[in-house]
């Protein structure tokens, strides 16, 4: 049995829509979900371990003909060339379909519960097309009077005088910024200017004099990471799917700088001690592996012979040389000499991608330990090339491997797609344990994507990162789980133990593109370095409450919002917002606590403690995507306004979150809001796409005017001298 594989299920009738996957036999894989208000495509590439399983289940299972019709339209239907199985028929469409529907949601919703492992199927990078960047405007003060920061896409930033207009400075369109968005705010009485650009950088100015006070330089997201001492200085290395390696401060997340990988991203990255050298080695998508001395960011070497992409790296000191094996999709390990470079020996024996490797010692003899996508452990002889031994692991995928020792014996512990940790003997590979989280809210197992090992306090631990998103950590020699932590960024797609003194910390990356760092003791969350993975679509300064510091939030294209520190951009949250960008976001005050709202092209809002980080209520009822919001009060109870891509604004109360307002607008997308007590009056003013100005009553919900414009009104905001607003070209005095 051979040919394309093709599965559908649903109807774009049904709430759920109709999805359509196809896997070409080289691996290509679509899937196109397809709903009333519109459809949805995603491009992936297969491990050739997840098609060698279905056909391997199919071929024991009768099918009829694929030309046979097909009563129930919305029933689940899947086809292998000639051959065609459909639920309500003779020949129901078997179980192992299960595996095409996780296969269909990891790709829709790559940020959601991953139940495959991440080394079977990889999402498409998006093409380098070019970034349509849509002006964008703010309204505050400069020197102490009402001051506007307009960028037009392409053409830099301005800053300028309200009412005039007048000049307050700005940059160019060769500045090297694409500004995507913008922020006027104050912190401790010191005026500052932001700017979120289209490749995630977010850079803050002093408004009066243009002194930069701190800045994030763009990026691809840290999806693999790695851990280490530099010259007695801890630091955490991150590699994305595209762009370079960056280096970390872990102690405050301050970038330090960039190893170029020619822009390609990195699929493995590994940091190891050898000779009083920290190197660092980056496997990137070509199959090529580069070797850098991390202390002066120095490359070493380039090395040359894996015909498709590394996925695991393993390092052995040897007293004043190293040995560093790589394993890869094409099946193949080898080592390499890292005094010269030179490769020194080509090990073949596993049938699928090699997931993990590891070092350890048999007899007083270095061996390599691999795993793979075929389900078996190997075991290597280092100095003669040669394999030592192989075996099963129980059928399923095995997805990382590392060394740990427990009560002075080396042992291998490997994860697997089921979710599954277990202890080997390097000797005859004989199972001596296992670990497996408890599963008490009723979900069905998630892959351990990956694994590190620690030390804490003396005993060895091991950290496990998972494809719900949930890192583990588990006490080696007891085998108990001693925390967990929930899910931030989506599936975790590497771990890695930083040996500070006194106080480990915990390191991961994950497929939203950001490292979390964590204390090794107790979980403590600590620094978010990483900078948006795409355009900055929205820019926030907030005022401090008692007991907080201001803050600067920005949200990407990425889904995520990250919260900084206004003063000095110190890093201090992530949040893992909305699953198809963030489109617009505002900052307010409830209680006594700030509150961020954040709207997404999911059609709705959410509501976040800024100094907690909790997820509050999800706001429903958009007809369309957000566009702007603003936080404002009624009636003394605070509310927060949607402006649309409909032109409608709707209103729900905060503590609530029932709906307080639906404003019925144009048929232009609204571009700008503002809510504003007036004498006791709270007035609503929305500008749209289309040049036109509305102002409502909120309470009764009454149009009270309605004004034409010329120019798109991006910003607008209640003065002295009247209602300013900001657009192409410049601004205007209503």
């Amino acid at each position: 049995m051979s040919g394309t594989i093709r599965f559908t299920a649903g109807s774009r009738q049904l709430a759920v829509g109709r999805m359509e996957l196809t896997i070409d036999e080289d691996g290509s894989l679509q899937v196109e979900r397809q709903l009333p208000e519109g459809d949805t495509v995603r491009y992936g590439r297969l491990d050739q371990a997840v098609p060698q399983r279905l056909l391997t289940a199919l071929r024991a299972t009768p099918g009829a003909s694929a030309a046979d019709p097909v009563a129930d339209q919305a029933a689940r239907r899947l086809t292998v060339g000639d051959t065609a199985w459909a639920d309500a028929t003779e020949h129901p469409v078997p179980p192992v379909a299960r595996l095409l529907e996780a296969l269909a949601v990891q790709l829709l919703q790559p940020l959601e519960y991953g139940q495959l492992p991440l080394a079977v199927v990889e999402s498409a990078a998006a093409e380098a097309a070019v970034e349509t960047v849509l002006p964008a405007a703010a309204i505050g003060t400069v020197d102490g009077k009402p001051a506007y920061a307009l960028a037009e896409g392409g053409q830099g930033f301005d800053l300028g005088r309200l009412p005039d207009g007048g000049s307050l400075g700005g940059s160019d369109g060769e500045a090297g910024l694409l500004p995507s968005a913008v922020a006027l705010g104050v912190v401790d009485d010191r005026e500052l200017f932001a700017v979120g650009a289209a490749d995630g950088a977010v850079q803050v100015w002093d408004a009066a004099n243009g002194a930069l006070v701190h800045g994030t330089s763009g990026g691809e997201g840290a999806q693999v990471v790695a851990a280490g001492l530099v010259q007695g200085v801890p630091l955490v290395f991150s590699g994305g799917r595209r762009g370079e390696v960056r280096a970390w401060r872990a102690e405050d997340g301050k970038g330090l700088g960039l190893l170029d990988i020619g822009g390609e991203g990195a699929r493995a990255l590994l940091h190891a001690e050898c000779a009083g050298i920290g190197l660092v080695v980056a496997a990137a998508p070509d199959g090529t592996v580069r070797v850098w001395d991390a202390g002066i960011g120095a490359q070493l070497h380039l090395l040359v012979g894996h015909s498709e992409p590394v996925t695991a790296l393993a390092v052995l000191p040897l007293g004043e040389q190293a040995l560093l094996a790589t394993g890869g999709q094409d099946r193949d390990i080898r080592l390499w000499d890292l005094a010269t470079g030179r490769e020194v020996a080509l090990l073949t024996g596993h049938s699928a991608t090699v997931t993990g490797l590891t070092f350890t010692e048999l007899d007083g003899r270095p061996v390599l330990a691999s795993c793979a996508l075929d389900n078996t452990l190997r075991t290597w002889d280092v100095h003669a090339a040669t394999a030592l031994g192989g075996r099963p692991a129980g059928g399923s995928w095995l997805t990382a491997l590392v060394t740990v020792t427990v009560g002075g014996q080396e042992l291998l512990a490997s994860g697997d797609e089921h979710g599954r940790i277990r202890l080997w003997e390097t000797k005859g590979g004989k199972p001596v344990g296992s670990y497996e989280p408890e599963r008490a809210d009723g979900t069905g197992p998630v892959p351990v994507n990956a694994l590190a090992v620690g030390d804490l306090y003396g005993r060895p631990v091991l950290v496990a990162g998972y494809g719900d998103g949930k890192v583990r950590l588990w006490d080696a020699a007891a085998r108990t789980e001693l925390y967990v932590l929930a899910s931030d960024g989506g599936p975790v797609g590497s771990v890695a133990v930083l040996p500070v003194e006194g106080e480990p910390v915990l390191v991961c990356g994950t497929v939203a593109g950001a490292v979390r760092c964590h204390r090794l003791s107790d979980g403590v969350a600590l620094s978010v370095p990483t900078p948006h993975t795409g355009p900055v679509t929205a820019l926030a300064f907030g005022e401090p409450v008692p007991g907080t510091a201001a803050v600067l939030v920005s949200g990407g294209a990425d889904g995520t919002v990250r919260i900084r520190s206004a003063q000095d951009g110190a890093p201090l949250r992530q949040l893992t917002a909305h699953q198809d960008g963030v489109t617009a976001l505002a900052l307010g005050e409830v209680s006594g606590r700030r509150v961020l709202a954040t709207a997404g092209r999911d059609r709705t809002v959410r509501l976040w403690d800024v100094d907690g980080g909790q997820a509050g209520p999800v706001l429903t009822g958009l007809r369309e995507s957000a566009e702007k919001l603003t936080v404002g009060a009624l009636d003394g109870r605070a509310v927060v306004l949607a402006g649309c891509s409909d032109g409608s604004v709707l209103g729900w109360d905060v503590l609530g979150g029932h709906t307080i307002a639906d404003l019925p607008g144009g048929t232009a997308g609204v571009r700008s809001l503002v809510c504003q007590d007036l004498d006791g009056e709270v007035l609503v003013a929305a500008g749209d796409a289309g040049s036109t100005l509305r102002l409502w009553h909120l309470a009764s919900g009454q149009l009270l005017n309605e004004a034409p414009l010329d120019r798109t009104p991006l910003a607008i905001a209640f003065g002295a001298a009247g209602l300013y607003v900001v657009g192409p070209g410049g601004a205007l005095t209503l």
